[in-house]
């Protein structure tokens, strides 16, 4: 599994060409080993699929190129901290760990699989201040030694912000850092999570839109200072932020009627009285909802 061929159809100069459109530049050893990376990613994809099916440069383009356009929202400063989660087969991650090798990075992923690609990644690349952890947010994210514990928290294409903001600010200082890569539908999610992102200690720092070079996906990245201290029962147990979202836990039943003057609610039966006040009433189609009416008048 570990000796692989050349990529054919992707070489150092495509690599530096798209790393020039986006504005990062890379260096000899830099783009040796992302290259490397991406031929034992190739190779072990045909087999385990890793990232599904592409081509070699759709995989060059959607994970390495995607996952280096948050490079320039890294901090320039010493001794920083990133987690990556649902890191996958390394995204954007590893790929930030080979531009910025001061940063210590942790990678965090649930699949087996990816996890034993990962350390064997790691391990070729001979990649210093990496870990790659084997888990889920919503464990790790109570646990002493990672709540808390990071400068910056990444996360590309992992569920809708609501749902990857009650995995990523538990884990972050004061003042962190919390990078999101979204697809076209990112500013809407925006907008979807702002109460989630008012409980959980967020507030928007800056927001970056761009077309993906060789093609016409768009792309955006919004970024995120930890402000205020996560409360301490999130992230929710297992599966909980996905199946009960914060911005859906928030909103109102949908057919919730509010309450109106001489409006009562009763319990679902076959009675014809007002519980509150003992008089006829007047049913609602689909409703539980019963008009008060005085007796001996026409209902209609």
């Amino acid at each position: 599994m570990g000796k692989t061929g050349k990529c054919d159809s992707v070489d150092a100069k495509l690599l530096s060409e798209w790393c020039e459109k986006i504005g990062v530049s890379i260096g000899g050893h830099e783009r040796r080993q992302i290259l490397r990376y991406l031929n034992e990613l190739i190779a072990w994809n045909r087999s385990m699929n890793l990232v599904g099916k592409a081509s070699d440069k759709q995989i060059l383009r959607k994970h390495f190129i995607d996952s280096l356009t948050c490079s320039s929202l890294l901090p320039e400063q010493e001794s920083l901290h990133l987690l990556d989660i649902g890191t996958g087969a390394g995204f954007p991650g590893l790929v930030l760990k080979i531009v910025r090798p001061d940063i210590v990075t942790h990678l965090l992923e649930s699949s087996e699989k990816k996890y034993v690609f990962l350390r064997y990644i790691v391990s070729i690349l001979e990649l210093d201040g990496v870990d790659v952890l084997s888990g889920r947010a919503e464990d790790f994210g109570h646990m002493d030694g990672y709540r808390e514990s990071y400068d910056i928290a990444t996360s590309r294409a992992l569920g809708h912000l609501t749902i990857i903001s009650e995995y990523a600010f538990p884990f972050l200082r004061l003042g962190g850092l919390f990078i999101a890569q979204k697809g076209p539908g990112g500013m809407g999610e925006l907008e979807e999570a702002k109460d989630a992102l008012e409980v959980l200690g967020g507030r928007l720092k800056e927001i970056k839109e761009f077309i993906l070079p060789g093609g016409r996906e768009r792309r955006v990245i919004l970024s995120f200072r930890k402000e205020k201290v996560t409360p301490p029962e999130y992230p929710r147990r297992n599966g909980f932020p996905a199946k009960r979202p914060l911005h859906a836990v928030k909103k109102p039943r949908r057919n919730a009627v509010p309450a109106r003057k001489g409006v009562h609610t009763v319990k679902k039966s076959r009675t014809t009285k007002c519980l509150i006040c003992g008089g006829a009433a007047l049913r609602r189609a689909s409703s539980r909802v019963y008009l008060n009416v005085p007796r001996g008048t026409n209902g209609g």
